[in-house]
């Protein structure tokens, strides 16, 4: 009989709840009347998973290897450190069973007979890729989640993540609900990496490593589209030329605005995140940093001394954006520009001043910019009267 007792290497925060499962038994062994199963939505995996329903939490369990189980648990640790998206540890654990006997010519050897189980914290609210192609999405909805797999790939390679096992497999998408300042909801896409087994988190990755992460994706998605069709998942193939093209192009596009943003925070002190919340378009990076160029000559200028990037970054902030901010609020924009908030509407205008520009092959100035993203772009045509009113005292603060 084998008195051995599993080994809990879980946060004690659910303890209780995951302490009397089955640890004793392979997974594909434990029973409905012994355990709370939730038939939950999964895509293809070479591991048995199951999902569990505890007092309260619900959990996605795998069973693997003690090595593995605590190396896939350290690097999800490790990748929310860095601000990624991917799965919540909850820890690992471990049953050893009765070595077994092997007979030798030299005499008997005992091999390690153990069972090891990672758990996460189930993501309610997450799909498969696969689950998503049932419902036969058109092109746009599919690129919606190639744009979100290019993110994160890039994100994932610019924090040092290497994956080795980058697979659509390995990845869900999540549907989730965003408030903005004014409390309005609007829905976005993001991909979660949802298999941490092979990565190795380095300080740098080069070009190289990219690339082979990058082939090994595109190659996983000729593997899964064959085996998708076969299963019925989907009717018709997605990892064409273009498909491949498609991610490609995203990628290199956010990877090379992640690097563009942390060459800005560098320069200028100024974290974007905080400051500007979420930028996409590298041209804004470009623009801002112009206007603390000049806001730095100005106040060089007037002190007759030069005044470091830093410093007229953050007076730049202080004296020209966020009275821009101000004055924007007091235009009553969100009637105007549906689901647009003040600093969502300074990155658009400064944006589309930048391609204005690159456009005519000149600076075309603050002024003209306003008044041609307003009469494109607001909802109510009334409302370039109202900016005409009101765009001298706007345009002050940029000089």
């Amino acid at each position: 009989m084998n008195n051995n007792q599993p080994k809990f290497f879980i946060d004690d925060l659910f303890f209780d709840e995951l302490k009397p499962l089955p640890w004793h038994l392979p997974l594909d062994e434990w029973k409905p009347d012994e355990v709370d199963f939730i038939d939950f939505r999964k895509g293809l995996s070479r591991h048995t998973v199951r999902f569990i329903k505890g007092k309260n939490a619900s959990f996605a369990i795998k069973e693997t290897t003690e090595l593995k189980a605590k190396q896939e648990s350290d690097n999800f640790e490790k990748i929310l450190k860095l601000g990624l998206h991917t799965l919540i540890p909850v820890g690992y654990v471990v049953y050893d069973r009765p070595p077994i006997q092997i007979q030798t010519p030299i005499g008997t050897n005992y091999i390690r007979d153990e069972s090891a189980f990672i758990i996460t914290l189930l993501e309610n609210k997450a799909l498969p890729d696969s689950y998503l192609y049932k419902l036969n999405f058109k092109e746009v909805h599919r690129k919606r989640i190639w744009h979100a797999v290019a993110e994160l790939l890039a994100s994932l390679h610019f924090h040092g993540v290497y994956w080795g096992d980058a697979s659509l497999a390995n990845i869900l998408v999540r549907f989730f609900k965003v408030r903005d300042e004014k409390g309005r909801v609007r829905t976005e896409l993001k991909a979660i990496l949802a298999d941490a087994e092979t990565v190795e988190i380095l300080p740098d990755i080069s070009p190289e490593m990219r690339k082979q992460d990058l082939d090994f994706f595109f190659e996983s998605m000729t593997w899964l589209n064959e085996d998708y069709i076969n299963a019925g998942i989907t009717r018709e193939k997605f990892s064409t030329t273009d498909d491949k093209k498609f991610i490609l192009k995203n990628y290199n596009r956010h990877y090379k605005l992640l690097r563009k943003i942390r060459s800005f925070e560098k320069k200028t002190g100024l974290e974007v995140r905080r400051n500007f919340k979420i930028v996409k378009d590298i041209r804004f990076i470009t623009s801002v940093k112009k206007q603390i160029d000049e806001h730095k000559w100005y106040l060089s200028e007037r002190a007759g001394r030069e005044i470091s990037l830093k410093t007229a970054a953050f007076d730049w902030l202080k004296h020209v954006y966020f009275p821009i901010l101000d004055e924007f609020e007091k235009l009553n924009i969100f009637e105007y520009f549906p689901f647009k908030t003040s600093t969502g509407l300074y990155v658009d205008i400064m944006t589309h001043k930048y391609f204005l520009s690159e456009k005519k092959g000149m600076d075309i100035g603050i002024e003209q910019a306003i008044k041609d993203y307003t009469e494109k772009f607001a909802s109510d045509k009334s409302f370039t009267d109202l900016v005409s009113s009101r765009i001298k005292r706007i345009t002050k603060l940029f000089y």
